[in-house]
């Protein structure tokens, strides 16, 4: 295994408590909700205890889950859609709901670690929120959008479906029965008369909410009163918008820096092998989602903390995130082990190269990574402080790098790629990349 080209510029490496405890806290704060939304609707019991106990936080996990989601959404509306239809806000008798977006038919988009079979992939409540749709902008139906992630060695996948509700009279009476249940539970303080919801077992609530003693709670949406068709021109027609949202930005960032062999593949390419996918933009819509969704919660929950400065260095032109003044980025990992801090040259070099060429630009000897363990339950974060000598050495290796790809040089001169890479490379027949490292 190689290890980055800075190993020999670290002094040392330290595991920074307090940071990572405050990025804890940040991810678990929860902002209490006034409204009744279509989401209460669907578990009110659930919704009555989330208002009325703020304290208790989600589990880790599922905070990753609803970032991961969250996420997810706002980079696929911004790729398949505009301002004008995405996220719009919806009113039904004091009820409110949030359409992923809204053309002509409301589009309900959700995601999931795995698709199951033709319609076994539909969860009930999946319905259930496109039926309140419906009911709350007059149509008799809608699109369901079901996105898998690609986990576990499963490439990420698309399915739409069209969607016909044929009783939405029934379905109002049902959403204002639910929405006065809620409202009658919040004003006297007792959930006792609410149903049971669908998170018995898998809920931060359970030791509070009594789920096992409630009345069981049905569909919003009865089978009988639904007809879901597969729609294969909706997914061709946002896997066509998909490919016209995969803009390339001119010039380069530290990303290219870190991985210069296939940066140079890429300037030398026709383009022809390199054009991303569906599953591609998928996966990167969903990757860049996460870590959005992730950067908003912690500037949240750290109000004041983080700061962005521009750099640019002759076609280099990125930025560089600071907290409290110190080069920090932030990224993912799926081990199931906390990395050592000595290993983290050898196990991690691409970021910590990364941050060495940002402590080098901005004249710090100090730089943060922040690595968030998905497959870690509960424990999410550990913050690495390094300390970096020679800054000018390590700059003139930056500098290096970027006059080779600005002068259109042989890949093989650049520095290799780590070997898993190569693996998903469009250029691992040729790059030499996997021998090399």
């Amino acid at each position: 295994m190689t290890e980055a080209f800075s190993a020999k510029f670290i002094r040392v490496i330290d595991a920074n408590r307090t940071v990572k405890d405050e990025l804890a806290a940040a991810i678990q704060m929860q902002s209490t909700r006034r409204r009744i939304s279509v989401t209460d609707l669907i578990n009110p019991r659930k919704a009555f205890f989330s208002r009325t106990h703020p304290e208790v936080p989600p589990s880790a996990d599922r905070a990753q889950a609803m970032l991961a989601g969250t996420g997810f959404h706002n980079e696929f509306e911004r790729a398949v859609s505009t301002e004008e239809f995405a996220e719009q806000l919806v009113e039904y008798e004091g009820i409110v709901g949030k359409i992923d977006i809204y053309e002509d038919l409301p589009v309900e988009l959700k995601t999931t670690r795995s698709l199951r079979p033709g319609l076994e992939s539909i969860y009930p409540q999946y319905l259930d929120q496109l039926g309140a749709y419906a009911v709350m902008t007059g149509r008799m139906g809608g699109h369901l959008l079901l996105y898998g992630r690609g986990e576990f060695g499963r490439p990420p996948e698309l399915r739409a479906f069209q969607v016909e509700f044929t009783d939405l009279p029934g379905l109002g009476t049902e959403m204002l029965r639910r929405r006065d249940l809620l409202r009658h539970a919040l004003e006297t303080a007792d959930p006792t008369g609410l149903p049971r919801c669908a998170w018995l077992g898998r809920c931060e609530y359970q030791e509070l909410c009594g789920c096992e003693t409630a009345p069981e709670i049905g569909p919003l949406v009865g089978a009988s009163s639904v007809s879901i068709h597969p729609d294969e021109r909706l997914e061709t027609l946002f896997a066509g918008r998909l490919q016209m949202g995969n803009e390339q930005l001119s010039g380069f960032r530290f990303y290219h820096l870190a991985f210069p062999r296939k940066a140079a593949f890429g300037l030398l390419d026709d383009g022809e092998d390199a054009t991303p996918t569906t599953r591609d933009r998928l996966g990167q819509l969903d990757r860049r989602g996460f870590f959005r969704a992730l950067d908003d919660v912690l500037y949240r929950g750290m109000p004041g903390a983080f700061t962005s400065v521009p750099v640019r260095v002759g076609k280099l032109a990125d930025r560089v995130r600071l907290c409290r003044g110190v080069p920090t980025i932030l990224k993912s990992s799926k081990a199931r082990d906390f990395i050592e801090r000595k290993r983290l040259p050898a196990e991690r070099p691409w970021n910590v190269d990364t941050l060495a060429f940002q402590c080098a630009l901005i004249g710090t000897e100090t730089g943060r990574l922040v690595l968030y363990y998905e497959a870690i339950p509960e424990n999410k974060f550990m913050v690495y402080d390094v300390m970096f000598s020679d800054l000018p050495a390590v700059r003139a290796e930056l500098e290096r790098r970027l006059h080779l790809l600005e002068s259109g040089a042989p890949p093989a001169e650049l520095p290799a790629c780590p070997a898993w890479m190569a693996k998903n490379c469009p250029y691992r027949d040729r790059c030499g990349c996997g021998d090399a490292a």
